[in-house]
């Protein structure tokens, strides 16, 4: 029986021969068929979450699960990690008067809640035990490709400002909408909200 995080990733590679990503390769924008934008690029080995519900799903009927992107473990803790980027976003909706309405309306499509819990359903399912979570503690890092604001000036700029004019105005509107969908999440799951350059680095500090 499957009782570790270790063991589940072993399991979940091993059942629907998966390979192992980076970070970047789960960011369509980012990955290598479209050209690295960053000059570094992460170095931990992830499962590409998506392939695993795709495979899974494979013959089945009934309603199709949600997923995260990805999966990833350290020691006793599971990891499972969604990328929503917001940089094509913004390069392609520009109107300032509609752009707030339109940030708030993609944030809306978000179920963070739905992707964690069924990416967990099928992780169960996988390893034929249903209690393979009770011992271990989990983590959800919701991941995007623009600034995240760490010094509390969010939350001042996003209760201040009702017109926002500059990129970085609207970067701070879509971190605040983004960063609320975590509260969707239960209260005993860690929740880390970061930019995507600082995957490794928090990983590190996990």
């Amino acid at each position: 029986m499957i009782r570790t995080p270790a063991e589940l990733y072993v399991k979940l590679i091993s059942d629907f021969d998966l390979s192992e990503h980076i970070l970047c390769d789960l960011h369509k924008p980012c990955n290598k068929s479209n050209g690295r934008r960053c000059k570094s690029v992460m170095t931990n080995p992830i499962i590409d979450f998506d392939e695993v519900k795709t495979e899974y799903q494979r013959g089945k009927s009934g309603n199709p699960k949600s997923s995260v992107d990805g999966f990833i473990y350290k020691n006793q803790l599971c990891c499972f990690v969604e990328l929503k980027g917001w940089a094509d976003f913004l390069t392609f909706h520009t109107n300032p008067d509609t752009l707030q309405t339109e940030i708030e309306k993609q944030a809306d499509k978000y179920d963070l809640n739905k992707k964690l819990m069924d990416s967990m359903s099928i992780c169960r399912e996988v390893s034929e035990n249903a209690d393979i979570f009770k011992d271990v503690s989990i983590a959800f890092i919701l991941v995007t490709d623009i600034d995240v604001d760490e010094d509390g000036t969010m939350e001042l700029y996003s209760n201040l400002m009702d017109l926002a004019e500059t990129s970085s105005d609207w970067e701070i509107i879509c971190n605040r909408e983004l960063k609320g969908k975590l509260l969707s999440l239960p209260s005993d799951i860690s929740t880390y909200y970061i930019k995507c350059q600082k995957f490794d680095e928090t990983l590190s500090k996990l």
